[in-house]
């Protein structure tokens, strides 16, 4: 009699207790890893990078690394889905991720009469930083999108993004006092801030370990690699959402916005247009990082009983209406009592608020949106296709922005003497989503 052919038993799902630990480990790795968050979107950089005199297209570079580094989320995908376990590779690309944040801490000791080759340094390590990043970016959304129960994936991101927020906003506080404090003292308040980043960065890893993974269901393995890779575009709902969500980072890059947040040309034009101090300039950013702690239990609540893609729609109206205070920051006085501060800083702190929670809405209207609309089956390599073609469009937004900053005078024929380039940026922006983003959006089905 012939032996019988022994099938693997089918996984184990997680049990309900597993999966609520893993939602509360989820979250509290995430409070340390605002830390990094703060230093690596907040004012830090762009400041850091200002102040070492980098060059409009050096800032572009340095901004749309980021968005060019997502294109190895497709490799990172394919290697993981090789992988008995995503948990792994994760960690290790992630964990080595976040500790090259500690070479702009190191460069003005190691090269203190060379300071004319930080950016190159800065921009050569944190870009190396971003692929490792985005190698393991999707093996971490295939996890959580394995991980969530759908019918309240929306109230978790929404209920995550306001405590997290908090976390950011602390952080973001002592940075900005860091920076004020240590003004007269070189670049010590930099440092200080780049060293703290990549310590909790790494320690937000080693938490989240302890979150439990789901055994990963792979693509066909008889398929070829150009067929996995492409499985995904066969979906109309995936290339149309990919599409909107690829013009939606083009835009907000345009003015600097990262992950909802105000950096890059944004605090540039702060400090240069309207000579605001640390503080004043990263009360932006903390104004940004509080709307999303006022409002993201309420857009998770939406999403959850409206749909992802209605929630998305109203935001992508919202946000950019919000954003044209730019237009109107001029550089005047405001006196309050017995403080006085510069008009813009207290127009756009108040705008920011609405802005950041708008902003912070549709980052995680995405991720419902990318559970949605791919199976479980591949999904890793849909996350990595979805985010690799939104990168591309974001990086080529990053560098158009870099250019207009260093030939402003480009743009005379087009704009009056009363707009100034980044104010242009801002307009882009909004035209971009209200006329090409959010059309797409409503092409998705409910």
């Amino acid at each position: 009699m012939p032996p019988e052919t022994l099938t693997p038993p089918e996984p184990q799902p997680l049990s309900k207790a597993q999966v609520l630990r893993s939602m509360r480990w989820n979250i509290g790795a995430g409070f340390l890893g605002m830390v990094w968050v703060a230093a690596a979107t907040g004012m830090a950089l762009p400041l850091f990078m200002q102040s070492i005199q980098a060059s409009g297209f050096q800032l572009g570079l340095l901004s749309g690394s980021r968005q060019l580094a997502m294109l190895a989320q497709l490799p990172g995908a394919l290697l993981g889905e090789r992988l008995p376990s995503r948990k792994p590779m994760w960690a290790l690309c992630v964990s080595l991720h976040r500790a090259l944040w500690a070479v702009p801490a190191l460069l003005p000791w190691l090269l203190p009469s060379d300071q004319h080759l930080w950016p190159v340094w800065i921009i050569a390590s944190l870009g190396l930083s971003e692929l490792l990043s985005n190698s393991g970016t999707p093996l971490w959304y295939s996890w959580m999108a394995d991980l969530l129960p759908p019918h309240r994936a929306g109230s978790f991101w929404g209920r995550r993004h306001r405590i997290l927020s908090i976390s950011l906003l602390i952080a973001s506080l002592l940075f900005a006092a860091a920076l004020e404090f240590h003004s007269q003292h070189g670049y010590l308040g930099f440092q200080l801030i780049f060293a703290t980043a990549a310590l909790f960065g790494v320690a937000d890893i080693l938490v989240h370990l302890g979150v439990h993974e789901p055994t990963p269901r792979r693509s066909a393995s008889g398929a070829g690699l150009w067929k996995r890779i492409t499985a995904p575009l066969a979906s109309r709902e995936f290339r149309i959402l990919t599409a909107a969500m690829g013009i939606w980072a083009a835009a907000t890059t345009l003015p600097g916005y990262t992950n909802g947040l105000p950096s890059f040309f944004a605090v540039v034009y702060l400090r240069e247009t309207f000579h605001a101090s640390y503080l004043q300039a990263s009360s932006i950013f903390i104004a940004s990082a509080l709307g999303a702690i006022l409002f993201a239990p309420k857009i998770g609540a939406w999403i959850d009983h409206h749909g992802a893609r209605k929630t998305a729609a109203a935001l992508m109206l919202i946000g950019p209406l919000l954003s044209l205070a730019w237009i109107g920051a001029r550089p005047a006085q405001m006196h309050l009592g017995l403080a006085s501060l510069p008009h813009p800083i207290l127009l756009l702190a108040l705008a920011s608020l609405g802005v950041g929670g708008a902003f912070a809405g549709v980052i995680f209207c995405q991720a419902r949106l990318t559970q949605q609309f791919t199976d479980n089956s591949g999904r890793t390599i849909a996350m990595g296709l979805h985010w690799s073609l939104v990168g591309l469009m974001g990086t080529a937004a990053a560098l158009l922005a870099g250019w207009i900053k260093d030939h402003p005078h480009s743009l005379t024929w087009l704009l009056p003497d009363s707009i100034s380039y980044f104010q242009f940026l801002v307009l882009l922006e909004v035209a971009l989503i209200w006329c090409i983003a959010l059309p797409l959006l409503l092409r998705l089905p409910d």
